[in-house]
């Protein structure tokens, strides 16, 4: 049985994605009281046309429904489903070349949108995310991903090692990051196999040992400034942007 679950997104921009791309994910709009931002008018506007449910809410509600007072005037109310609750067999069986982006322990939820945001724009099909010692889906993930979490897949698991080993076996080329790995990422050849798996690691200390060892190539990004690595989200941007190139 699938687990749905009530979220809350926030965010003109975001919403405005989510009623573009997922509208049947809805379940009500909330609109602040007494506005008169033109955004929130085109956006009012935009939902009325969709059939949605609108209520309005003083400020404060908002912000307790989305526990973050930089709603902009409207939280969204969704319907998800479990993220733990995904066929990948099914998926590796049905997708023709597939473009998979592994998280491992993202904390920041800022971050963590922004990878999903990239990962929505650049095509792939495919967001792994690592259950504990991770974010979760949140408001905030939602706000910086900018509706990206819709219309992909996303998959929670802590079993990253099992799903390795399963994308190996179906011949999907697996990329590993750290910024001390002697390959360019500009070298990556994955043109032999049936899709592509990049793995980015968390903000602080990288991917673990084992997800390294699993790797079919582990790859850095150069740095020529005096910093000593890129932000999760950069790297994560020219890594799949990069794989892109030759898709």
């Amino acid at each position: 049985m699938i687990d749905n679950k009530v979220r809350y997104i926030y965010g003109i921009h975001a919403i405005s994605n989510v009623i573009s791309s997922d509208q049947n994910k809805i379940k009500k709009i909330y609109f602040k009281e007494k506005y008169s931002s033109k955004n929130l008018i085109n956006l009012f506007k935009k939902a009325t046309e969709h059939g949605l449910f609108i209520e309005e809410l003083d400020s404060d509600k908002l912000t307790m429904l989305c526990e973050s007072n930089k709603h902009q005037g409207v939280v969204c109310e969704i319907e998800d489903i479990n993220l733990s609750f995904f066929d990948l067999d099914n998926y590796l069986l049905l997708t023709q070349n597939p473009f998979i982006l592994i998280l491992d322990q993202i904390k920041d939820p800022n971050n963590l949108g922004a990878c999903i945001r990239t990962a929505n724009a650049v095509g792939c099909n495919l967001i792994i995310k690592r259950k504990s010692n991770s974010s979760p889906i949140s408001p905030a993930v939602h706000k910086a991903s900018c509706g990206g979490t819709s219309g992909i897949n996303i998959y929670e698991t802590n079993d990253l090692s099992g799903i390795i080993k399963k994308l190996k076996k179906n011949n999907i080329f697996v990329v590993g990051t750290d910024h001390k790995a002697k390959n360019n990422y500009q070298q990556v050849d994955h043109a032999a196999h049936n899709g592509v798996c990049v793995i980015m690691g968390s903000e602080d200390v990288g991917m673990s040992r084992g997800l390294k060892n699993a790797c079919d190539i582990m790859c850095s990004i150069p740095i020529y400034g005096s910093v000593d690595c890129l932000n999760i989200s950069v790297a994560c941007g020219i890594m799949l942007y990069e794989v892109a190139k030759y898709r």
